[in-house]
């Protein structure tokens, strides 16, 4: 039997930044998630036979434990390690929240399995974009119009913002990147992100 010819994808970041909830978005998968308690303890994959272009039969996707959750990522470093080596695309899932730096450390660890790779392609998904960790002085931002389902202008500003800070703390670093925002409850975008990491834009 021929073997599936995949494009695979995998997705890092902390604990509780969404990883997992935007792999169900995306590819309708139904990993198990929870807002207050990490889900996922193990490596997994998923494929997908959604073509990509004229290349690929399918896409896998590899959910990997969130970086920061010990004090030391030694417990998962093969996790990430395996994903990684095998990926076309590493995700990095960010919010709102400033605290890059335990992702910093791991970016650093993992540039030897990318570098010799000039193929692979690294995309920062800046999810949780409804959150309210950030406001203004009397308390009263609103970050999401429901009606639009679309982030306000004042969300937009915050969203420009914290971009450019990724792109301070990352560029030159790590492999180029484009920022996506999304948010994968509200599904918001979910079309953006996918088109970024299959390179179907």
């Amino acid at each position: 039997m021929d073997l599936i010819k995949t494009y695979n994808v995998c997705f890092i970041g902390r604990t509780g930044n969404g990883k997992t909830s935007l792999i169900n978005g995306l590819w309708g998968t139904k990993y198990l998630t929870d807002p207050l308690v990490a889900c996922t303890k193990e490596l997994y994959s998923v494929t997908v036979l959604s073509p990509v272009g004229k290349k690929y039969e399918g896409v896998t996707i590899y959910d990997t434990p969130g970086i920061g959750e010990f004090s030391s990522d030694s417990v998962y470093e093969r996790y990430y390690q395996h994903a990684v080596k095998k990926s076309d695309c590493v995700v990095l899932v960010s919010t709102f929240d400033r605290t890059d730096a335990p992702v910093q450390r791991f970016l650093n660890r993992i540039k030897d399995y990318t570098d010799k790779r000039k193929s692979v392609k690294f995309v920062v998904a800046l999810n949780h974009i409804d959150s309210k960790i950030i406001t203004d002085s009397d308390g009263k931002y609103e970050p999401w119009d429901n009606a639009s389902n679309k982030p306000t202008e004042q969300c937009m500003r915050n969203i420009q913002e914290r971009i450019g800070i990724i792109h301070q703390r990352f560029d030159g670093k790590f492999l180029p990147f484009d920022v996506v925002p999304v948010c994968a409850m509200r599904k918001y975008g979910l079309e953006e992100l996918k088109s970024k990491i299959l390179n179907t834009k």
